[in-house]
């Protein structure tokens, strides 16, 4: 096994993936049942089993910052902000309205002015299901792209010490499973200088 800078076995870089409901294991911290693991970079050496509370915890892991969540996040407040903006011009058109209605009571224009209503009704209503679907995909493209961690030092010792004891743990095994591994049983009786055993006493 070739060893990454430092002679670790692998990089401190952690993937977060689910696995199903079903197939939960208890949390490495707290034992809690979880569906979420952390997987090292490779995807092989090693894996464990992490409530989604402890991935906050900056003195457990950090995120990686991803250029691309970062962005995402940003779009999503920028169209917060628009959807309040259009929200406050169309309650201000509204009471405009109002005011004009209670002021002049013309029934000449009574229907253009209910189309011309149901027009803009339609149009903000449009409007407003645009802007709360594109901040949904946002919100989507952040939350999904923060599945990077680095572990915080002593944690990810304490991994690479535990692939290190399984690694030595195979070994041993392997060792024992061998022919030859370890010393046969003699075959002397103990304290006798021959080599060969006599049935003479």
């Amino acid at each position: 096994m070739a060893s990454v800078a430092g002679g670790f076995p692998f990089k401190n870089v952690y993937h977060l993936r689910r696995v199903a409901e079903t197939a939960q294991s208890p949390c490495m911290i707290c034992y809690k049942p979880t569906s979420a693991v952390l997987v090292s970079e490779d995807g092989k050496n090693d894996f464990f089993y992490i409530c989604q509370a402890h991935l906050t915890d900056s003195g457990f892991a950090t995120p990686v910052i991803n250029a691309a969540a970062e962005a995402a996040k940003r779009k999503k407040e920028e169209l917060e902000k628009e959807i309040e903006k259009l929200k406050q011009e169309w309650d201000l058109k509204q009471k405009r309205k109002k005011k004009e209605k209670s002021s002049s009571k013309e029934d000449d224009n009574k229907e253009d002015d209910k189309i011309k209503e149901k027009k803009e009704k339609f149009e903000h209503k449009e409007q407003m299901e645009i802007l709360e679907k594109q901040k949904e995909d946002q919100n989507k493209k952040s939350e999904q792209e923060q599945r990077i961690f680095n572990l915080n030092k002593a944690v990810y010792q304490m991994r690479v010490n535990n692939w290190k004891n399984i690694q030595r743990s195979k070994r041993t095994q392997e060792l024992l499973r061998k022919p030859g591994g370890l010393p046969s049983v003699p075959m002397t009786n103990p304290g006798s200088n021959d080599s060969s055993t006599s049935g003479n006493i």
